[in-house]
């Protein structure tokens, strides 16, 4: 039991491993404008969007954890 498990999760491994990277929508308006500000500016647009994706990703989880709870 203990090896097929291994195995699946080695499997599962392998397959994130050699996934595509995914690419942003990447729309000219957004270019634009982040292209015309400064690179302070536009190290703060990472920031702020690694911050917004981290902050949603733990409400959802935290939805999840609280629904899972209750079952």
């Amino acid at each position: 039991m203990k090896q097929a498990h291994l195995l699946r999760i080695l499997l599962i491994a392998a397959i994130f491993s050699i996934a595509p990277s995914a690419r942003p929508q990447g729309c000219t308006q957004c270019q634009d404008n982040t292209a015309a500000t400064p690179p302070k500016t536009q190290a703060a647009y990472r920031r702020a969007i690694i911050f917004m994706t981290v902050t949603a990703s733990g409400l959802f989880l935290g939805t999840l954890v609280l629904l899972k709870r209750h079952r």
